[in-house]
C-alpha cells in the first residue's frame, strides 16, 4: 500500500524534558527555610566544585601510577605500534598519500597503547562509578567495608593535591556525595574522553602521540647539534648535577635518545625534561639553575654566523596543562584584579617577546632561515595571509592548485573536469600544510611580472600602507595601547567605581588587549601543523618558547572579556534534593516513598508534592477522600519486561505464586528461548504462554489489562517484550482530601508546589506553550487510551537565588509605551500593571525539570530517509521548497511544482503573522540590521547590549513556522544549501553559523511537528504529530538527506540565468598581453549589431576548457543594456562606490581610442593590440557583461540581467519578468537551489534500487537540467 504524507507519524519515540516553574503553595516556603533544606543543598553545590577538583587530582594520580614505567613498545616488529617506526615514518613524511596513511596508522596503534594501558587497569572501573565516591562491602567478606578509591587517594595524598584542605576536610567533601553521586555523571562521561584513542586534542594518548612525540623527535635531532660543540659539552656535567636527585638516567645524553619517550608519559618527568630544557627556579635558595637553552643562547650570542636551535618544552599532560597561570586569578573579584592581571600579563610579554631582538627581530629575518623548512598551516590561516597580501582570500590556493595541477598525473581519458577538478583539491586539503618557500614559489610562477614572498608578510610586522587602510606595525601598535593605559594600571582604581561602565577605560583595555591578540594572530600561521618532520630546528626553537608565552593571553582577553559584558542576572541554580538521594526518580506507586513525591491536581492545575525525610512513610499508605478532594495521580509502570518478567516469575521466593514447570524451568535454564543456534520456537511459545499466565497472577501487573496478541504470531521472545512495555504503562487518579493536604503542609510534613508556567495564569491568553500541551497530553484521556506521551522519573528540582535587585518598574503601570515595530499600526501600548525587566530574575525561583517520551509506542528507526524516498517515488503531489540565504533578504523563499512552475515565492525579511483578526508584520532585516550596529558599537568598548542572539532565535522559530506550514499545506520537502561543501560565498546576511543553527531547528521542529491548532487525533494535531526528519546526530553525520530534507551543493543557483541556464566559466582576469590575446582568439568572433547597437561574443566554451563538458557550449554574449561597476572610489576616500555602464558605450568608447573600427574583423583588431590598458580595459567590460547580479549598497537597485538571448530573442531581467520567474537576484537563488531539488525527485523517481541509490548533483548533470528542463515536457 502506498504511503501518503498523513502517514508520517508515530515512526520513532523521542526524549524531551519539560520545564515549569515550582511555585510554593501555603506555608511551604516558609518551612523549607526554618529546615534549612537550601542550606543543605547550596552548600552541596559549592562541595560539588571542590570534590571535581579532588577527583581530578585523583585522575592525575592514577595517570601517573599506570603510565610510570612507560608503556609503548620500542622495537620493530613490524606492527605498526612502536617507537622506531614512528620515527622511521616521520623522519620520511611528506606529502606521499601511502607515507601519510602509514604515519596516521602508526600513531593510531600508538594511542591505542596508551589508552588500552589506562583502561586495562583494574582501578579504571572505579574512576566513573559509585565506587569512587561511596565506600563498599568487600565481595570476599561482605562484613568489611572498603573505603572508596577518592577516600584511599586522600588518605595518602600530598598537601598539594587537595586544595589546601585537610585529610579530614577533603574526605567528610567526599561523604557529602554518599548516595548523590549522580551529582557527577556528566563530569564523569566529560573525564572518560580523557581515555580515548581515538584522534581528539582533549585525550591523553593525543596529548602523549600527536603532541609531544613530534616534538621530543625535534629535540633528539637539535640535540645532536648542540651537544657536538665543546662549550656546550663542557656545561653537560654541571647540568645533570645539578638536576642529579630528578634524573633517571646515567648522562644528560640518554634523554634525548628515543627509547627514553617511555619515560615521558607522566607529567613528573615531563616537568623534569622541561626543566632540563629550560632550566628552573631554585626556591629555597631563590636563584636561577640554567638549562640546555640558556646555555645555547649563550653560544648563540658568541657564534652569530652559526647559531644553534634551541630545544622545545613539551606540553603539559592532560589536566595537568589546566593549573593556573601564576599571574591569573581563577576568576576576577573585583576591578582591581583585572587591572592586576594585564600589568603582569604586559611586563611578563614586555620581558620575553616584545623587545626588539626577540619576536620582532625572528619576523624580520624570517629570509635567513631555511624557507624550506618553516610551514603555513593549510587552513584559514593561509587563507586570511592571502587576503592580507592580496586583498584576495583565494589567490594562494589558486597558485598552489595551479602548481599542483602542473605536477600531478594529467586528466585521465575518462576523467570528467568535474572528477578532474575534484581530485586536485582533493590533493591540495590532505596537505596539512605548505613551506613558505613553496608557497613562494607558487605565487611567482603564476605571476611571473612581479615578485611575491610570504617572509615579506611577516617581516612588515602587520603594519598596512594600502589607498583603504593604513595602520602602524603591532609592536608599535601594543606599545601606544600601553602608552593610552600605563596611568590606569599604575593607579589604584577607586573602589567606588565601576570598570565595566567606565567606557574610556574599558575602550583602552580593549585597545591594548586586542593588539596583543592582533601580534597573537599574526604570528600564529607559522606554527605550521607541527609535526612536520623537516623544519628548521633553529627557527622552530625560537619561536615554541616565545608562542608559549604569548598564548598566555588567550585566556586573560576571555576572562577579562567576560567580566566586563557579564549580564546582570544570573542563570545559576543549585539541585534540590530535599535530604533524598532518591528525590524524583520514579513515579511508580509501589516506590511513592522512595522517591518522596507524588503529583496532584485540582481545577486544571498540577501541584508536586514532597514529602519531608521523616514523613516519607505516608506515601503509600491510604488517605483520606472526604470533602473537598485533589485528584493524585497514581502511576504504575512494568520497565525492561525482558530482565523484570524471568527475574520475577522464577524467583526462588515465589516458585509457588507462579509455579513453572520442570520443563519450562529446564528449557529457560538451556537458552533454548533465544535466537541462538539451539533456538525452539516451540520452547519460546511455551515461555511466553507462561509468562501470559503469571501475568494475571500478579497483585500489580495483572492491572494493566494486558491485550497480548496470538501467541503463534511471535517470531522470537523480542515481539512479546515490546508489547507487555508498551501496555506496561497505566496512569490514573484517585482522590485525597484537600483538607488531608493542607494539614501536612502546615505541618511541614509536604512541601508543596503548584507546577507553572505563564499557560496556567488567571491572566493567559492566547494558544499555550508546547510545553504546557505536551504536559497536559500526559493526562488526556485521549493519550492514556492508546499512550503517545509517556512520564517518566529521573526529574529534577532546582532553586534559583534572584539576581536582580529593583526599586522600581522598567515601564510603571499606565504608563504608553512605544511600539518597538516601525510597521505596528499601533504606535503605543499601555498596560494595567507594572513591566520590570528580566522579572524573573528578581525573585528567588524553584524550579522543575522533568523528562517525558513521545511516541512511546513507536519502534521504528530514526532514520526515514529511505521511508521518504519511497514515498518520493509514487506520490503524484510533491512541491519543492528552496530556501536561499540572500544578500539583501536574510533568506528567500520559493515553492515550485514538479513541473518547475513557481506556486510561491516571498522574502523572509519580514514576518507576517494573524492574531484576532488583525495582521501584524515584523520586519527582522530591519531590526537585525540596527541590533548589529548597535553590537558593533557594543564590540568596540564591550559594553553590554541587548542579546542579538534571542533575536536571531526569535527570528528563525518565525521562519521555521513558516517552512513548517508550507510543507504540509503542499506535501513539499524542503531544499538548503549544503554547507559542508566548501563552497565560498561572500556578503550573506545570514552567516554559516546562524544558518547552520536554522537547519538544527528546522531538523529539530521537523523530527516531531505539532499544529497547536489542530485536533489532538488529526494528522499534525498533539497526538499525531509528523516526523518529517530523522533524528540529528551531527552535521557531520547529516549526509545528503535528512528526511523531507535535501542538501544541495550551492555552485550555480543564485548568478544563473533561469531561462536560458547560461552560467560564466570564463576567467576575466588579466594577466598579461600574450596570454590576454590568446584568450580573445578563442572566440569564435566577435562582432558589432548593428541593428541591435551592440557588440556579440561568440562563444565556444569547449576552445576555454572542458568545464562546460557534456552540456551546452555556444552561446552568444551580448553588450545589451547596463550594468553597475562597485569600485573604490579615490576622490571618496577610497570608500566602495558605485556607477552604471552602459556596455556597448564603454566598449564603443574603448575601441575608438585605440582607433578600431567596429565594422571590421574586431577579433583580428584585437588580438594585434599590445598596449596592457586595452587588455585591462576590454576585459573589464567582458567582465561586467558576465555580471548577471547589478547592486547598490544601500538603496533598492538589485537586480539579476543574463548577457544571452532565449529562443525568442528576450534577455532574462529581474526587473521586467513576470510572476512564472524569479523576481529578484536572491529569488533566483532560491528558485534554482528549488529546481535542483526538482532534479533530485525525478532521479528518486526514476530509480529501480532505492536503498542504494545514489543522486547525481554533478556540475554538469545541473547545467544540463537547467538548460534542457526535461520536466517542462511531462
Amino acid at each position: 500500500m502506498d504511503k501518503k504524507f498523513e502517514d508520517f507519524k508515530r515512526l520513532y519515540p523521542l526524549s524531551k524534558t519539560l520545564r515549569f516553574e515550582a511555585k510554593p503553595i501555603g506555608s511551604t516556603l516558609d518551612n523549607i527555610i526554618k529546615s534549612g533544606l537550601l542550606d543543605e543543598d547550596e552548600h552541596r553545590a559549592v562541595s560539588y566544585v571542590k570534590v571535581k577538583k579532588l577527583i581530578d587530582e585523583y585522575h592525575k594520580s592514577f595517570i601517573d601510577r599506570v603510565l610510570d614505567e612507560g608503556c609503548l613498545p620500542f622495537e620493530n616488529n613490524g606492527e605498526k605500534d612502536s617507537l622506531e617506526e614512528y620515527y622511521e615514518s616521520y623522519k620520511l613524511k611528506s606529502n606521499d598519500e601511502n607515507a601519510n596513511k602509514t604515519f596516521k596508522e602508526i600513531q593510531q596503534n600508538l594511542r591505542s597503547v596508551i589508552a588500552n594501558k589506562l583502561t586495562d587497569d583494574k582501578a579504571y572501573a572505579n574512576l566513573f562509578g559509585n565506587k569512587l565516591i561511596e565506600s563498599y562491602k568487600d565481595k570476599e567478606d561482605k562484613k568489611k567495608t572498603i573505603d572508596s578509591d577518592l577516600i584511599q587517594f586522600i588518605n595518602t595524598a600530598e598537601p598539594s593535591q587537595l586544595d589546601s584542605m585537610s585529610q579530614d576536610e577533603a574526605k567528610e567533601l567526599v561523604k557529602e556525595f554518599w548516595g548523590f553521586t549522580t551529582y557527577f555523571v556528566g563530569f564523569f562521561d566529560n573525564r572518560k574522553n580523557m581515555y580515548t584513542s581515538e584522534e581528539k586534542s582533549t585525550g591523553i594518548a593525543y596529548r602523549l602521540v600527536n603532541e609531544n612525540l613530534p616534538k621530543f623527535i625535534d629535540n633528539m635531532e637539535a640535540f645532536k647539534k648542540v651537544i657536538a660543540k665543546s662549550e656546550i659539552q663542557a656545561n653537560i656535567e654541571e647540568l645533570y648535577s645539578n638536576f642529579a636527585e630528578y634524573l633517571n638516567v646515567e648522562s644528560i645524553q640518554e634523554m634525548f635518545q628515543l627509547d627514553y619517550y617511555n619515560m615521558l608519559l607522566t607529567q613528573k618527568q615531563i616537568d623534569v625534561y622541561n626543566a632540563i630544557i629550560g632550566g628552573k627556579t631554585d626556591e629555597k635558595h631563590d636563584v636561577k639553575i640554567k638549562g640546555i637553552n640558556e646555555y645555547i643562547n649563550l653560544y648563540n650570542q658568541q657564534h652569530k654566523d652559526e647559531k644553534l636551535p634551541k630545544l622545545k618544552a613539551l606540553f603539559k599532560q592532560i589536566l595537568s596543562d589546566r593549573n593556573a597561570i601564576s599571574w591569573l586569578p581563577e576568576e576576577f573579584n573585583d576591578d582591581q584584579e583585572v587591572l592586576n592581571a594585564i600589568k603582569d600579563c604586559y611586563e611578563r610579554l614586555s620581558e620575553n617577546v616584545l623587545g626588539n631582538k626577540v619576536l620582532k627581530s625572528l619576523l624580520c629575518s624570517l629570509a635567513d632561515y631555511n624557507l624550506d623548512d618553516i610551514f603555513i598551516r593549510n587552513d584559514l590561516q593561509l587563507t586570511d595571509i592571502s587576503q592580507k597580501m592580496f586583498g584576495n582570500w583565494s589567490v594562494i590556493q589558486d597558485a598552489i592548485i595551479q602548481n599542483i595541477k602542473n605536477v600531478a598525473p594529467a586528466r585521465k581519458r575518462k576523467e570528467s573536469e568535474e572528477d578532474y577538478e575534484k581530485r586536485i583539491s582533493g590533493i591540495f586539503k590532505k596537505a596539512d600544510s605548505f613551506s613558505i618557500l613553496y608557497i613562494n614559489s607558487c605565487l611567482n610562477e603564476m605571476d611571473d611580472n612581479s615578485l611575491h614572498a610570504v617572509d615579506g608578510y611577516f617581516a612588515t610586522l602587520g603594519a598596512v600602507n594600502t589607498p583603504t587602510m593604513q595602520r602602524e606595525n603591532l609592536f608599535a601598535l601594543i606599545q601606544n595601547a600601553y602608552t593610552d593605559i600605563s596611568d590606569l594600571l599604575n593607579t589604584k582604581y577607586p573602589a567606588n567605581k565601576n570598570l565595566a561602565q567606565d567606557k574610556t577605560n574599558v575602550a583602552k583595555v580593549k585597545a591594548l588587549l586586542d593588539a596583543i591578540k592582533s601580534l597573537q594572530h599574526f604570528v600564529k600561521p607559522l606554527l605550521g601543523k607541527g609535526d612536520e618532520s623537516d623544519k628548521d630546528e633553529r627557527f622552530y626553537g625560537e619561536l615554541a618558547s616565545l608562542w608559549t608565552e604569548l598564548d598566555t593571553v588567550t585566556p586573560l582577553y576571555n576572562m577579562i572579556r567576560n567580566y566586563m559584558t557579564r549580564k546582570p542576572y544570573s542563570e545559576k541554580k543549585i539541585k534540590l534534593n530535599f535530604e533524598n538521594p532518591q528525590l524524583l526518580g520514579g513515579w511508580d506507586a509501589n516506590k511513592e516513598k522512595d522517591y518522596s513525591t507524588i503529583i496532584l491536581r485540582r481545577n486544571g492545575m498540577y501541584y508536586l508534592a514532597i514529602m519531608n525525610k521523616d514523613s516519607r512513610r505516608l506515601l503509600g499508605k491510604a488517605m483520606p477522600s472526604d470533602g473537598e478532594c485533589y485528584e493524585k495521580m497514581v502511576y504504575k509502570l512494568l520497565p525492561g519486561a525482558n530482565k523484570m518478567l524471568p527475574k520475577v516469575f522464577f524467583a526462588k521466593s515465589r516458585i509457588d505464586d507462579f509455579k513453572p514447570n520442570i520443563q519450562i524451568v529446564e528449557n529457560y535454564n538451556n537458552g533454548t528461548h533465544k535466537k541462538r543456534k539451539n533456538f525452539n520456537i516451540q520452547d519460546c511459545h511455551d515461555l511466553i504462554d507462561f509468562f501470559k499466565q503469571s501475568i494475571k497472577k500478579h497483585e500489580d501487573w495483572s492491572k494493566f489489562s494486558f491485550n497480548f496478541s496470538d501467541t503463534s504470531t511471535y517470531e522470537d521472545l523480542s515481539g512479546f517484550y515490546r508489547e507487555v512495555e508498551q501496555q506496561g504503562y497505566k496512569l490514573s487518579f484517585m482522590n485525597v482530601s484537600v483538607s488531608f493536604i493542607d494539614k501536612l503542609v502546615d505541618e511541614g510534613k509536604m512541601y508543596l508546589f503548584q507546577i507553572y508556567n505563564k499557560d496556567f495564569s488567571e491572566y493567559s491568553k492566547g494558544t499555550p506553550n508546547m510545553h504546557t500541551l505536551y504536559w497536559k497530553a500526559l493526562f488526556d484521556e485521549r493519550n492514556l487510551a492508546d499512550v503517545v506521551y509517556k512520564l517518566n522519573g529521573q526529574a529534577e528540582m532546582f532553586y534559583r537565588k534572584k539576581s536582580i535587585d529593583y526599586t522600581h518598574p522598567t515601564h510603571p503601570a499606565n504608563h504608553p509605551i512605544l511600539n518597538k515595530n516601525k510597521d505596528n499600526k499601533k504606535k503605543e501600548s499601555l498596560f494595567e500593571y507594572d513591566l520590570i525587566k528580566d522579572r524573573r530574575y528578581t525573585v528567588d525561583k524553584f524550579l522543575f525539570h522533568v523528562p517525558i517520551t513521545m511516541n512511546f509506542k513507536s519502534v521504528g528507526s530514526e532514520n526515514i530517509n529511505q521511508q521518504v524516498r519511497e514515498y518520493l517515488q509514487q506520490a503524484d503531489d510533491t512541491h519543492i521548497i528552496g530556501i536561499d540565504r540572500g544578500e539583501r533578504h536574510l533568506l528567500y523563499l520559493v515553492v515550485i511544482d514538479m513541473q518547475g512552475n513557481i506556486k510561491e515565492q516571498f522574502t523572509l525579511n519580514e514576518i507576517v503573522n494573524e492574531y484576532n483578526g488583525n495582521t501584524y508584520r515584523t520586519n527582522y532585516h530591519d531590526l537585525l540590521d540596527i541590533r548589529e550596529e548597535e553590537r558593533l558599537a557594543a564590540r568596540q568598548s564591550w559594553q553590554t547590549i541587548e542579546n542579538i542572539k534571542e533575536l536571531k532565535e526569535g527570528y528563525l522559530s518565525q521562519v521555521i513556522h513558516k517552512i513548517t506550514q508550507l510543507m504540509v499545506k503542499y506535501h513539499a520537502i524542503v531544499v538548503l544549501e549544503d554547507l559542508n561543501m566548501g563552497f565560498m560565498r561572500g556578503r550573506q546576511k545570514v552567516e554559516k553559523q546562524v544558518y547552520q543553527k536554522f537547519e538544527k531547528m528546522l531538523i529539530d521542529k521537523l523530527n516531531y511537528l505539532v499544529d497547536k491548532k489542530a485536533d489532538a487525533t488529526q494528522p499534525g494535531g498533539i497526538l499525531n504529530a509528523y516526523q518529517l526528519t530523522s533524528k540529528f546526530d551531527s552535521f557531520q553525520k547529516l549526509g545528503k538527506q535528512s528526511g523531507f530534507l535535501f542538501y544541495i551543493p550551492a555552485w550555480n543557483t543564485s548568478k544563473i540565468d533561469s531561462v536560458t541556464g547560461f552560467v560564466n566559466l570564463l576567467d576575466t582576469r588579466y594577466q598579461n598581453t600574450e596570454k590576454a590575446k590568446v584568450f580573445f582568439s578563442k572566440f569564435d568572433a566577435i562582432r558589432y549589431n548593428e541593428e541591435k547597437d551592440w557588440f556579440e561574443f561568440y562563444l565556444d566554451y569547449d576552445k576555454f576548457g572542458s568545464k562546460a563538458e557534456g552540456t551546452r557550449t555556444k552561446w552568444t554574449l551580448c553588450t545589451q543594456g547596463k550594468r553597475i561597476r562597485t569600485f573604490r572610489n579615490p576622490d571618496k576616500n577610497s570608500q566602495w562606490d558605485n556607477q552604471e555602464v552602459d556596455l556597448t558605450r564603454e566598449m564603443k568608447s574603448l575601441f575608438e581610442h585605440y582607433h578600431i573600427n567596429i565594422c571590421g574583423n574586431l577579433k583580428e583588431e584585437i588580438c594585434s593590440q599590445t598596449d596592457k590598458a586595452f587588455f585591462t580595459g576590454l576585459l573589464h567590460v567582458l567582465k561586467l557583461t558576465l555580471q548577471m547580479r547589478n547592486s547598490i549598497t544601500g538603496t533598492e537597485t538589485d537586480y539579476l540581467v543574463s548577457p544571452v538571448a532565449d529562443e525568442e530573442g528576450n534577455f532574462y531581467d529581474s526587473r521586467y519578468c513576470n510572476i512564472t520567474l524569479p523576481k529578484n537576484a536572491d529569488a533566483n537563488g532560491a528558485y534554482n537551489i528549488a529546481r535542483k531539488g526538482l532534479m533530485l525527485v525525478k532521479q528518486i523517481k526514476a530509480a529501480t534500487d532505492l536503498a542504494n541509490f545514489k543522486y547525481d548533483i554533478s556540475n554538469k548533470a545541473w547545467l544540463n537540467f537547467a538548460q534542457q528542463k526535461p520536466y517542462k515536457n511531462e
